[in-house]
């Protein structure tokens, strides 16, 4: 599960609502996930099993409540505490750069005066990493008043995965309910660990929130290389953290290096089952063309080329994610064979597009695709279903509140092309069922979802 702030959490809820009215979350191994969509995943395991939930619990326990405070009051600016952090930034920082020069005191006096309220201001305005883990776990990660531990997340036969990037190894790191894993770093345990603060450090976007500094002395780290094999000089006391999508947006990575990870760690190996299958939720907005008017202005325009290297970059390392999923199964080439069969369910999509394309033909998978595109005939046109991906597409990588239609409308375009796309490349044809649900092609059970 992808991240996109808010837009990817309740674009992945619609995938699992699905995945569970389908019966197919019994067959679930893990979940791995990244940034907005690790805010559904933490809460998905903190509030049920997931192979063993059915529809109406999942609906009351992970899918309206969820929806309910991403439409009515969003996550980060939802406590008070996040609404006067904010408040007094905005003063301080104002106060820090008037007030000094106000003073009757003579001029180095001010100016040593604004240095300092100015290294003061900084110094808080770094705080604001831990005011977002704060509001993650009042928001939904404190079902009865305390923090949920990360090891709160465990569930016998599946992992809930959520994924950041350590800056030192430049590789991510695998938070879950009974271990820490990263290459560089070797097996841990969570130890004291919150949920919320790992999901913080699984959002840690870059330029909205500092690096997150995790402590290993609880995790207990052991078998990591040696430094000539990308392992640290010596054991590090500390994790500097950021987004897992500076390494993996999609979240992929957990699963498609499942096999190659287990033979290096040995203690992963213990009660996991290998996927045979991968579904990737990926509500990542596409990158529309961008004008670059500021190269002209002195080291400002430097400035802003560097980071637009830094996008250039991030935008290709998931294109060739993602055609490597295309790329790594398709239902009817029988020679582009994988170790494991993967499928896309993308934001940009209409629930039209991969039924359309593999309609022609006489194979099953074609017949499938035919009856996706008569069962969406009871449902939305297929302009409508084109805008509604335009809309969601565009909708902005934010933590703050989306109000009802927009949260409606994201859970519901998550369900349908999930269910739709499934039906067409899966099939029943790995042993699991994905079926067309009557009923479900309509936004009204979606909205009815919001308290």
């Amino acid at each position: 599960m992808s991240g996109g702030g808010h837009r990817a959490t309740l674009f992945v809820l619609g995938a699992l609502m699905y995945l569970v009215d389908a019966n197919a979350n019994k067959h679930v191994t893990s979940i791995a996930s990244v940034s907005g969509g690790s805010l559904t995943n933490g809460l998905v395991g903190q509030n049920v099993h997931f192979r063993e939930t059915n529809g109406a619990q999942f609906r009351e326990r992970v899918a309206s409540p969820l929806a309910t405070q991403i439409a009515k009051h969003g996550t980060l600016f939802a406590p008070a505490l996040s609404k006067i952090y904010v408040a007094f930034l905005v003063i301080f920082g104002i106060a820090a750069v008037v007030v000094p020069w106000l003073l009757p005191w003579p001029w180095y006096l001010k100016l040593l005066s604004f240095l300092v309220l100015i290294t003061l201001w900084g110094w808080y305005f770094g705080l604001r990493g831990r005011i977002c883990a704060r509001a993650f776990g009042v928001t939904l990660f404190s079902p009865n008043g305390r923090e949920t531990p990360l090891a709160g997340i465990k569930k016998k036969d599946l992992d809930h995965v959520i994924c950041s990037t350590e800056f030192r190894s430049a590789e991510q790191v695998y938070f879950a309910g009974d271990f820490v894993y990263s290459y560089a770093l070797g097996y841990g345990v969570p130890g004291n660990l919150s949920l919320a603060s790992a999901v913080q450090a699984s959002a840690d976007f870059p330029g909205g929130f500092p690096p997150t500094v995790l402590s290993t002395k609880d995790l207990n780290f052991e078998g990591a290389p040696p430094p000539s094999a990308g392992g640290p000089p010596e054991a590090p006391a500390e994790m500097v953290l950021t987004d897992g999508g500076v390494y993996d947006n999609m979240g992929e990575q957990w699963a498609r290096g499942f096999a190659t990870r287990i033979k290096r760690c040995p203690n992963l190996d213990t009660g996991r089952i290998a996927p045979n299958q991968l579904v990737v939720v990926n509500a990542s907005a596409r990158i529309p063309w961008i004008p670059f008017r500021r190269r002209f202005l002195p080291l400002v325009g430097e400035l802003m080329a560097l980071l637009r290297v830094n996008n250039v970059m991030y935008i290709n390392t998931t294109n060739v994610r993602r055609q490597a999923i295309v790329d790594s199964f398709n239902p009817a080439d029988p020679t582009k064979a994988s170790a494991l069969p993967s499928t896309l369910v993308q934001i940009t999509q209409s629930p039209f597009v991969v039924a359309d394309a593999f309609a022609t033909g006489t194979t099953k998978v074609a017949q499938r695709a035919r009856e996706v595109q008569e069962f969406l005939k009871n449902g939305p046109s297929k302009d409508a279903w084109k805008k509604i991906a335009s809309d969601n597409a565009t909708v902005a990588t934010s933590l703050g509140k989306f109000g009802t239609e927009v949260t409606a409308r994201l859970i519901y375009q998550g369900y349908v092309v999930t269910m739709c796309n499934l039906y067409v490349l899966f099939g029943g044809d790995f042993g699991i069922d994905y079926p067309l649900i009557p009923g479900e092609l309509s936004i009204e059970r979606f909205r009815a979802l919001i308290a």
